[in-house]
């Protein structure tokens, strides 16, 4: 399910939140584990508002002559509003069901069926408030037209702010919905083309060492068959483990330099001591989140065009430190250098568009001379502990 900012309000309003609540400033009052009392203290809140309304009312009208007069009209508009207000919070929480659909409906038709609900509503409050003491007599307004038409009036004014409201909020929250759908599909392309692009790599890499190692293995069965087997059995140990990191989004700089260690080792029966290797990885950054295979082009470039074509071969080395805020992962050979190979810059150019796909400003690739021979490539990625 899509998530957006607005989420919490809407799994309240599925509860059929308060009317004050389509106010952000009372949308950020903390949420409370009981939904009770959070909606009896904005009902009391909204009452007093009411109350407030008609006795501002009853000053600009002049039907308030003196401060007595005052208090006991605040008292009796608590009383009615509080009535009136409460009945219509056991009405919405009792028919939350009823109240969800009608939100549902064209705006005419919304502020019809508001209009008609408060109408009936307050009928029934003012019934009610009839049985407290000294409002006895409240039982004659409903022998005037002046109070049915009043609280018509009423109602529809409430129902007209009501409507709106509800109706921009909905919008906005679509709006929002839309978004968040919209963002959670482009993530999904997203992902879809780094793993795309990642089993395009493997069909890159893959060709070229596979059929060089089975070739190699072929020509040692004979004159050195247990050289043979340990290359066939370091070629499987590496297989499995790329075939592995192809089906999943994230790996660890432990297991990419496990599978590194794998991938050389092949290579060292191959090239004999023509090629060393060295490999320092700090404990405390093995399990740190990286895209898989994405030191293995880097270094298939660095035996490729940077040891292989070298008569006397050399060294590749894989480091990793902590540098501020970043983590920096380095390849560096002792070979030709990357100005003499012959690489096309198709494996660089991968390992640079995944960095920046995935990071975005906070990744990059460099390439620098390793002196006195070879290249030197770090990535940076974010460090995640910062």
């Amino acid at each position: 399910m899509v998530k957006t900012e607005n989420s919490d309000w809407e799994k309240e309003d599925d509860r059929n939140g308060h009317p004050l609540e389509l106010i952000a400033f009372f949308r950020r009052w903390p949420k409370t584990d009981n939904y009770a009392v959070r909606i009896v203290v904005l009902t009391l809140i909204f009452n007093a508002l009411i109350a407030a309304f008609f006795i501002l009312m009853g000053l600009i009208m002049g039907r308030i002559p003196s401060w007595k007069a005052l208090g006991n009209g605040l008292v009796e508009a608590m009383i009615i509003s509080n009535t009136v207000g409460f009945t219509w919070a056991l009405v919405t929480l009792s028919f939350g069901p009823l109240f969800r659909r009608m939100n549902k409906l064209p705006f005419p038709a919304l502020i019809a069926s508001y209009t008609a609900m408060g109408f009936m509503v307050t009928l029934v409050a003012f019934f009610g408030v009839s049985y407290i003491p000294g409002f006895e007599g409240i039982t004659n307004w409903y022998l005037k037209s002046e109070f049915y038409i009043s609280t018509l009036a009423l109602s529809f004014f409430i129902a007209l702010i009501l409507g709106v409201a509800y109706k921009s909020r909905f919008a906005a929250l679509e709006r929002d919905a839309a978004l968040a759908r919209e963002s959670e599909r482009l993530q999904v392309v997203e992902r879809q083309a780094v793993q795309a692009n990642l089993r395009a790599l493997q069909a890159q890499i893959e060709p070229h060492f596979l059929f060089n190692t089975l070739a190699n293995v072929v020509g040692l069965i004979h004159p050195q068959p247990d050289i043979a087997k340990r290359m066939l059995e370091q070629f499987i140990v590496y297989l499995r483990a790329t075939l592995s990191a192809t089906r999943e989004e994230h790996s660890t700089l432990g297991s990419e330099f496990e599978m590194m260690k794998n991938f050389l080792a092949i290579l060292q029966i191959r090239m004999g001591d023509r090629l060393q290797v060295r490999f320092d990885l700090p404990c405390d950054l093995a399990d740190v989140p990286v895209p898989p295979m994405l030191m293995q082009p880097l270094v298939e470039n660095a035996i490729k065009h940077g040891l292989e074509p070298k008569i006397e071969g050399g060294e590749v080395a894989l480091s990793v430190k902590r540098s501020g805020e970043k983590i920096a992962i380095t390849i560096a050979d002792t070979g030709l250098g990357f100005q003499d190979s012959t690489s096309n810059g198709i494996g660089l150019m991968n390992v640079r568009e995944r960095v920046q796909q995935l990071y975005g400003g906070a990744g990059s690739l460099v390439i620098e001379d390793n002196m006195p021979c070879g290249t030197r490539i770090t990535i940076s990625i974010p460090d995640k502990k910062h």
